[in-house]
């Protein structure tokens, strides 16, 4: 039997890259899972190869800042499927997505409200879809991925730092309201992962032996997550051991 044999997943921005790595990692592991993500074609060949695995995959195609199309969508999966077991809210990105990376003094407030709808309330909204059929059921692992610049900021994207901590603070906070009903709150902040392919910005900050960070990196935390049941209300740090410090670097003899 594998893994989670039985269980249901649903994974926003899976189209591609890390969203997609996760939602393969929990189809290869017995999962059903349901692909949320705006990008049709993209989403479309990562069912594909869910379903090329012999599991179920469900198609949900929208913006995750569009609430009533991700009530929607979960309403359906819960009739389909009885049920969903695990949340991962993956969707976000940068003002870079919309060529609008300035310095926060010019940023728009269009661009602002973009990032921060599509980072931090479209995770609330996923969220709360599926909170109430897992307090019904007294089960349920949520699971958002955050990223390193809600710990260490980062230059030009002063929005997506502040959105980026705001799931944090989400996580914890929603840890305490749902752990009666043996339900886990967690999150994950990245470091520079590979995407589309091409190798992460920066390598490994650990040794030469080390390297870049890749989508399976994440996938591998998401199931762990997943899997257990006594961790809630934490962030795990996945970077390589970028955000150490100037401290961690080898000193020339």
């Amino acid at each position: 039997m594998k893994l989670f044999e039985g269980r249901t997943a649903m994974v926003t921005g899976a189209a591609k890259n890390m969203g997609k790595e996760i939602a393969l990692a929990f189809a290869r592991n017995g999962a059903n899972v349901i692909v949320c993500d705006y990008n049709e074609e993209a989403a479309r060949e990562t069912v594909e190869e869910i379903r090329a695995l012999g599991v179920e995959a469900m198609l949900a195609v929208c913006d995750v800042r569009d609430r009533e199309k991700i009530f929607a969508y979960v309403a359906e999966a819960v009739e389909r499927f009885g049920k969903v077991d695990f949340l991962v809210n993956n969707a976000g990105g940068s003002a870079g997505l919309v060529q609008k990376l300035t310095r926060f003094v010019e940023a728009e407030p269009s661009t602002l409200d973009f990032v921060i709808d599509t980072n931090l309330k479209g995770a609330m909204h996923c969220t709360q879809a599926v909170l109430p059929s897992m307090i019904a059921r007294r089960y349920g692992k949520i699971i958002n991925i955050s990223s390193i610049a809600a710990i260490c900021g980062l230059y030009d994207r002063v929005d997506y730092a502040a959105a980026k901590a705001g799931l944090i603070g989400m996580t914890k906070a929603l840890a305490m309201e749902v752990g009666e009903f043996n339900i886990c709150v967690n999150s994950i902040s990245p470091g520079a992962i590979a995407r589309n392919g091409k190798t992460a910005e920066h390598m490994t900050f650990l040794g030469e032996n080390g390297h870049g960070g890749t989508p399976k990196d994440i996938a591998d935390t998401v199931l762990f997550l997943a899997y257990q049941d006594y961790i809630t209300g934490e962030n795990i740090v996945v970077d390589g051991g970028r955000t150490l410090g100037p401290g961690h670097q080898k000193i020339k003899k």
